[in-house]
């Protein structure tokens, strides 16, 4: 054979050799391949920059398989913290974006949330791979918009719960839901924001919905029944010593030496002997009823996560003892388990029965004996104010260093709040000067009114022309896990600084107090003197609510319910001066004292007029 015939067919050969490796099917990927191979972490948003390892977090392969198989329709997962939960929905994103385009929606909690998620993280993960730095459509037309970004044959959009109009607009093939136990019951009348996501994918055979969470409330909990609904995962990993197969279990955790207990040869191993045979781990499932391709779920606690050390576990339930309000968070975060609600109810008479002189003094001036009426220990009085058709009720709390608290009067002045005379008389509780034994004086630092009575105009003009006093109107909401206190709006009908409570939040945290018996941080002092308003009508209605868990349509909601005296006035109140305590955000380790008061809302309207920002401080 001639030489140039034999160069033609190696040329041939070299030809179809490019043309079969063009048109050949690219590598089957999975999710966790697909983050191995490109997904690059950078210094901006991560603790470890560089290639992202999943042998790092070795229990999320399975996870991230799960979503990647077609057959399985939702995954759930029911996490505590520093365990990678919402790097994981990052890469399914990636994964889908690049090796399977699909129109996507990132649901959190809220629209700021994900308009921030996708500013920052989003856009630092895309712009730090190249496999999608390449792939996002750069457009000049607007519709590459903060929350939405574009790519060949899908999209993403990043949305909040609390969007009913982005909820029901477009069809999706992959939703990915982040914290699900902080959406909404209910979006603006039109249902559970979840399920309006869920509804938009029914139009995709080949639909993923990938939920996570950590839990919150024993029952209440959106992310704990899906989990129930599901196959029930836990990751199990060999002993050390025995190579038994075992959860890591926090009763097992030994805070002497930082160890945890086999609980087959009871034998204890290191921290890092542990999570170096995380790798040999696997997920077994605890519900056979359900079959794993429709609906996989996994539940794992911060005792696996490799960012987080088990002493700093241990330090953080050490903190939280005592505190039921930390407990839960812990439970919540660190153990990634729903907390229990105990249904008790207070006895008011053992509240009652704390009641306490405050103390007595000599008054030279003329030889009598005195009641105190500040504690000397006290450092700031704030108010709570609630408004009835024929009443004020107003309540004037003193507090201390760890938030530990005095009642110092509550007082109703009868009349028509829509009266002028009414408000004079408030005017002169607010604005008095109270006294220490030494003499010394003091005022309310900041006063909450709630407006969501049948007066809403009246306390509007009052608040209006008092704000540079610290005095603010607030509108009570329900809604789970609501913070005490949000970020005030002026988009309301008297353009006063409208401040938002979380009145669930406030009433666990007063009822958490309530069961501290010693003196000190959290503690409740009240007066032993009716004349000061501590009767038994106000310790009945401290105590008049318990927390219930309702059910509407299915889905669960956290409710406090009066029971037995209706007058729930003085639980409210107490809130209402809680309140006020956050919104002016004082130092407790500083006295307020009029003068001070004086000097700092000179300084205050010398800057203009305007809400504090940073509190009083």
């Amino acid at each position: 054979m001639k030489k140039e015939s034999v160069a033609d067919l190696k040329r041939a050969n070299d030809l179809f050799k490019k043309i079969f490796s063009v048109l050949k099917p690219p590598p089957k990927l999975t999710i966790d391949t697909w983050s191995d191979k490109y997904r690059i972490l950078s210094t901006k948003t991560s603790s470890e920059p560089g290639r992202w390892n999943t042998d790092r977090v070795p229990f999320q392969r399975e996870v991230m398989r799960a979503i990647s198989d077609k057959r399985t329709e939702k995954v759930v997962m029911m996490y505590g913290a520093q365990l990678s939960k919402t790097e994981i929905l990052m890469n399914t994103f990636g994964f889908y974006a690049d090796y399977d385009p699909a129109p996507i929606m990132f649901l959190m909690p809220t629209k700021d949330m994900a308009q921030d998620f996708s500013s920052t993280r989003l856009n630092d993960m895309i712009l730090s791979t190249p496999q999608l730095r390449n792939k996002i459509i750069e457009s000049d037309n607007s519709r590459d918009t903060k929350r939405q970004k574009e790519f060949a044959g899908g999209y993403i959009v990043l949305t909040g719960s609390n969007s009913a109009a982005e909820l029901s607009s477009r069809p999706i093939r992959i939703l990915l839901a982040d914290e699900i136990d902080r959406f909404p019951s209910n979006v603006k009348g039109e249902g559970d924001p979840l399920n309006l996501a869920i509804e938009r994918t029914k139009t995709f055979w080949n639909k993923k919905i990938v939920l996570t969470s950590t839990p919150t409330i024993k029952g209440g909990s959106r992310v704990e029944l899906e989990y129930e609904n599901s196959t029930k995962e836990e990751y199990y990993v060999p002993c050390p010593k025995c190579g038994e197969m075992q959860t890591l279990k926090w009763r097992n955790i030994m805070f002497e030496d930082v160890t945890h207990k086999c609980e087959k040869c009871l034998e204890t191993s290191s921290e890092y002997e542990w999570k170096r045979n995380l790798i040999k781990g696997e997920w077994r499932a605890h519900n056979s009823e359900v079959d794993r391709f429709q609906v996989r779920g996994f539940h794992i606690s911060e005792l696996y996560s490799p960012f987080s050390k088990w002493s700093s576990i241990i330090n953080k339930f050490k903190a939280a003892k005592g505190d039921e309000q930390l407990m839960k968070v812990f439970v919540n975060t660190a153990l990634g388990e729903c907390w229990e609600e105990k249904v008790e109810r207070f006895n008011f008479e053992e509240i009652q029965a704390r009641a306490e002189d405050y103390g007595e003094y000599l008054n030279h001036e003329d030889g009598t004996y005195e009641e105190v009426e500040i504690p000397d220990k006290v450092n700031v009085l704030t108010a709570g104010v609630d408004v009835q058709d024929n009443r004020l009720e107003v309540e004037i709390v003193g507090w201390a260093k760890g938030e530990e608290s005095w009642g110092i009067y509550y007082k109703v002045i009868m009349g028509n709040p829509a009266l002028p005379y009414v408000w004079n008389e408030l005017d002169q509780v607010l604005m008095k000067d109270y006294s220490y034994q030494n003499g010394e004086k003091i005022r309310v630092a900041c006063a909450c009114i709630d407006t969501g009575g049948h007066h809403t105009d009246d306390v509007y003009r009052y608040v209006k022309a008092r704000e540079q006093l610290n005095i603010f109107g607030i509108k009570g909401s329900g809604e789970t896990g609501r913070p005490l206190i949000s970020r005030p709006s002026k988009n309301n009908k008297g353009g006063i600084s409208l401040f938002v409570l979380g009145v669930n939040t406030g009433k666990d945290t007063i009822m958490s107090n309530l069961k501290v018996k010693e003196p000190g941080a959290k503690y409740m002092h009240y007066p032993n003197d009716p004349k000061r308003g501590y009767d038994e009508v106000y310790f009945k209605g401290l105590t008049s609510e318990i927390k219930v868990v309702t059910f509407s349509k299915g889905q669960a909601k956290i409710e406090w319910k009066t029971i037995g005296d209706k007058r729930n006035e003085p639980l409210d109140i107490r809130n209402y001066a809680q309140a006020a305590l956050r919104i002016a955000n004082p130092d407790l380790d500083i006295r307020y004292s009029t003068d001070l008061l004086n000097g700092l809302r000179t300084q205050r309207v010398s800057r203009r007029r305007k809400i504090l920002s940073k509190g009083i401080k």
